[in-house]
């Protein structure tokens, strides 16, 4: 048998390219173009080469991966807080010149939170995929000395409220840094450079602090730094002066939350000369549409014309979010801001009987709205006045006649994803496994497929949905924290009780 060099040395195994050489335009010989064709399909016989079962598989995964939202554990903030004893000298911002001195673990802090708070603040954004602009807040807290101090303020006091759950002692860093980012504030409105008192990081600093306010517990403080940011917007020409700005969905989103946690007047499109945006005309089903549940299309017959229309709209956004997760076609941000405030506002004006259906079902989409639009994640912020009145809607709706269990199941599950801190609400609980009872729920399939007919997003809420009905058979409340119900672990309301 032949060796190696001599296999590779014999004339027999060599694999000789031809060169063909032409230098006029003439035809080529009948030998030439019969090699010519040969190399042709040579080429085209070879098979291209199939990917192996596992990337197959591997690609499937990731697209069935997509079904629901990555949740932001405790866990996982805690691991990017930073140890007391730092663990390397220098960092990734070392050579990034601030415009004032900050504690390095303060900056480190922001930094690391900065990559799970977008996450918390705007779930349904970052679960289609979208990526925020990494540098936007690098670049503002870098040039205004301000929005530095009132950034460290908020990180610090979420740190010590949801990881620390401390509110006394473990607050004093962050009171420090409100107390600076104050005071350059107001020095800088008492100042006399005009366009930077209504530039956009001065409006951002504001935004921050009533955000802060509002997260905090503090109706008043946030409602004031509101009107404050209202009087700039006007100085600037108004809100349509920021369309295309994140910096006018952040003041959109602060505007609802105060208002309708806490049943207050907001301070956009108030005004007959300041009109309500277009609800998304890809949104607006026509008037044949065939995509109506029997439960819905029921609901709809008996509700108010401008109610119903809302209520198709975000219907129709739903079904949209879900069919995009499966077909990995996801919904624009564009679209799920202009949805936000054209339905949320519209809901907020409307105005119904006491007790009547129309009331309840208006209640139930600002809960479901404000649970997809603008709650930070499953955190419950310590107010009471939507929550009562939610409750009271519910409570009446139970007494009319006609209503259907899955409508009931709906608004409770509604009420157990948004505003109720279910761990405390023993009625909400046992009107839960009465209605599950009623509608002969036999599993989680079951349970999602009748709010699936009303309105459902699976990408937010398939394993928190999934851990509520699970706990439905548990005898005390204590038990819901123990089965991993809420990513982030504590509520407001529960530190609050701490």
């Amino acid at each position: 048998m032949a060796g190696p060099d001599e296999s590779r040395g014999s004339s027999s195994s060599i694999v000789r390219m031809p060169f063909i050489v032409s230098s006029n335009v003439e035809k080529a010989d009948p030998a030439t173009r019969k090699l010519i064709r040969s190399h042709v399909m040579r080429g085209k016989k070879q098979k291209s080469e199939r990917p192996d079962k596992n990337q197959r598989t591997t690609s499937r995964g990731k697209m069935a991966g997509r079904t629901q939202a990555a949740r932001v554990k405790l866990e996982e903030v805690i691991e990017l807080y930073t140890p007391l004893v730092p663990g390397r000298v220098g960092s990734d911002l070392s050579f990034f010149e601030f415009a004032d001195e900050v504690e390095p673990l303060t900056l480190l802090n922001i930094a690391k939170f900065h990559t799970v708070a977008m996450r918390i603040i705007f779930p349904l954004i970052m679960a289609i995929g979208c990526q925020a602009d990494d540098k936007e807040w690098l670049y503002l807290i870098g040039r205004d000395a301000a929005a530095l101090h009132i950034t460290a303020f908020a990180v610090e006091g979420f740190m010590d409220r949801i990881l620390r759950r401390q509110e006394d002692s473990a607050k004093l860093a962050a009171i420090v840094h409100f107390h600076k980012g104050l005071r350059l504030l107001r020095e800088r409105l008492l100042g006399e450079d005009e366009e930077t008192k209504i530039s956009d990081s001065t409006i951002s600093v504001v935004v921050k602090l009533a955000s802060a306010a509002h997260f905090d517990g503090d109706y008043q403080a946030s409602k004031q730094h509101m009107e404050g940011l209202r009087k700039m917007v006007d100085l600037r020409g108004g809100p349509d002066v920021f369309k295309g700005k994140h910096l006018l969905v952040e003041m959109l989103r602060c505007d609802l939350g105060i208002t309708m946690l806490n049943g207050s007047n907001h301070v956009f499109f108030c005004q007959p000369s300041e009109p309500v945006i277009e609800y998304p005309e890809m949104l607006l089903p026509p008037s044949d549409d065939k995509m109506w549940s029997q439960d819905s299309f029921e609901l709809l017959r008996n509700i108010d014309n401008d109610l119903a229309t809302a209520w198709r709209v975000m219907r129709r956004f739903c079904l949209l979010v879900n069919l995009g997760t499966k077909t990995q076609r996801l919904i624009l941000p564009q679209i799920i801001h202009q949805t936000m405030t054209a339905v949320i506002y519209r809901l907020l004006d409307m105005g119904f009987a006491a007790g009547s259906i129309d009331e309840t079902v208006q209640h139930g989409l600002l809960a479901f709205s404000y649970h997809v639009f603008l709650q930070w994640q499953d955190i419950k912020l310590p107010y009471h006045h939507f929550a009562t009145a939610y409750r009271n809607c519910i409570l009446g709706l139970k007494l009319v006649d006609g209503v259907s269990s899955q409508l009931m199941l709906w608004l409770l599950m509604n009420g157990a994803n948004s505003v109720f801190n279910i761990s405390n609400e023993a009625w909400l609980r046992e009107h839960l496994r009465e209605y599950s009872d009623r509608c002969q729920l036999k599993t989680w399939k079951n349970m999602q497929d009748i709010l699936q007919s009303f309105m459902w997003i699976e990408l937010l809420d398939e394993q928190p949905g999934k851990n509520i009905y699970e706990s439905l058979h548990l005898d005390t409340g204590n038990e819901w924290n123990m089965n991993g119900f809420g990513a982030i672990g504590y509520t407001l309301g529960e530190i609050h009780a701490m």
